[in-house]
C-alpha cells in the first residue's frame, strides 16, 4: 500500500522551448542564444547509455561484470515553425532564407560533426520546476524518416534530431539535465 503520493512538483511535464547556441545562461532569454521555436509535446530525450554485462567464464549462468559503453544521446523534437533558423538548423548547407534547395551548396560526404554542429539548449516553461536540457555540441537535422504533411487542419511538423557530441573532456562535456541555474556552457 502507497503511504504517499509523489510531489506534484516531481511530475515532469515540459512544453517549452529550443535554443541554439547559448553564450550566457545567467542573463536570462537574451543569453540562451537563436529561438528555434515552441515544443508544445515537448522533447524527447534519448541518453543513449551503453551497458554490457558479462556472464560468470565457467557457468555462463550470472552476469559478474557490467561494463558501462558510453552514451549515444539523442534529442528528438516536433518543431512547427517554418521560419529561416529552424530551416537552416535542420537542413544543414541546404537552407538560405526561408527556402530548402537541393543539393545547394553541402556535398555528399561533409562531415556535419566538424562543419554543422551547435550547442542545443532546451528550456522549460516552468523553469523553477523542471530541468533544463543542454547537449554542449549537437549535430542537428531533419529525422531521415522524416515525412512533412501540407494540410490545411494540422500544422507542418518538421521532426528534428540533434545528435550529442563530446565538446570537452569534463563531466558534462557532453550533456546536463538539470535545474538551469546548474548549466555551464562548455
Amino acid at each position: 500500500m502507497f503511504t504517499s503520493h509523489p510531489d506534484y512538483l516531481e511530475i515532469l511535464q515540459n512544453a517549452g522551448y529550443l535554443f541554439i547556441n547559448p553564450t550566457n545562461l545567467s542573463v536570462g532569454e537574451s543569453g540562451w542564444g537563436t529561438k528555434l521555436g515552441f515544443v508544445r509535446d515537448g522533447v524527447q530525450f534519448d541518453p543513449g547509455i551503453g551497458f554490457i554485462e558479462l556472464d560468470q567464464p565457467e557457468t555462463g549462468d550470472e552476469p559478474v561484470i557490467g561494463i558501462f559503453t558510453g552514451s549515444n544521446a539523442k534529442v528528438m523534437a516536433p518543431l512547427r515553425n517554418y521560419n529561416v533558423n529552424t530551416l537552416a538548423v535542420l537542413f544543414p548547407g541546404l537552407a538560405s532564407s526561408a527556402t530548402v534547395k537541393v543539393p545547394n551548396t553541402i556535398k555528399t560526404g561533409t562531415n556535419l560533426y566538424t562543419s554543422h554542429s551547435c550547442r542545443l539548449l532546451y528550456v522549460p516553461e516552468d523553469q523553477t520546476n523542471h530541468p533544463c536540457l543542454l547537449l554542449q555540441k549537437a549535430i542537428p537535422r531533419i529525422h531521415n524518416t522524416a515525412r512533412l504533411k501540407f494540410s490545411q487542419t494540422d500544422p507542418i511538423i518538421f521532426p528534428a534530431v540533434f545528435t550529442a557530441a563530446r565538446k570537452t573532456s569534463d563531466v558534462d562535456g557532453i550533456w546536463y539535465l538539470g535545474a538551469l541555474s546548474g548549466a555551464v556552457l562548455r
